[in-house]
């Protein structure tokens, strides 16, 4: 998935309000609920440290070539650590005995890895979710090479959103009572 999608998916699915849900209790507006933007971060944080410090330097060596075929080495190792459920679960659990508050954002980092192991097929940028453990790779679909696959995954966040909203009001539809 796009690194976009990573943010929004783990703002939505692992925040106390959920991007969709508009308000959290007291009528605080969404953006005030500190979960949403940790959510955001962990969601990003597999791609941001695995390719973040490898692409700012591709950037300041004024972008020759392609990123992702020059991506490797060190770099891959990393985006495997960073790409494993195994690690990312044991970091959740690591912070909600060390940092209660922050396990239900931290969960979008195993959500991250979960989404890519069905949007990445093997090969250097396949998901190795029981590294280091294992180096198998889920048989997903590259979703850069099928559009049908990024609409799909931007679209399904109106039914999300849709279900958060009804799930706030106690099940009631809205404009019912």
């Amino acid at each position: 998935m796009d690194i976009l999608a990573h943010a929004v998916y783990g703002a939505t699915v692992c925040s106390r309000t959920g991007l969709g849900g508009g308000r959290q209790g007291g009528g605080q507006p969404w953006w005030r609920d500190r979960t949403i933007w940790l959510a955001l971060g962990f969601g990003v944080l597999p791609d941001a440290v695995s390719m973040g410090p490898s692409f700012v330097a591709y950037c300041m060596a004024g972008m020759p070539d392609n990123f992702f075929h020059q991506f490797g080495g060190n770099g891959i190792t990393l985006y495997r650590c960073m790409h494993s459920l195994v690690i990312g679960l044991a970091a959740v659990a690591i912070l909600r005995v060390a940092r209660k508050g922050l396990a239900l954002p931290a969960l979008a980092w195993p959500l991250h890895v979960a989404m890519d192991a069905v949007t990445h097929a093997d090969g250097k940028f396949g998901t190795t979710v029981l590294y280091p453990f294992s180096t198998w790779m889920f048989p997903g679909v590259r979703w850069w090479e099928h559009p049908g696959v990024v609409w799909g995954y931007w679209l399904a966040l109106t039914p999300i959103w849709m279900g958060l909203m009804v799930w706030r009001r106690g099940g009631r539809v809205i404009g019912g009572r």
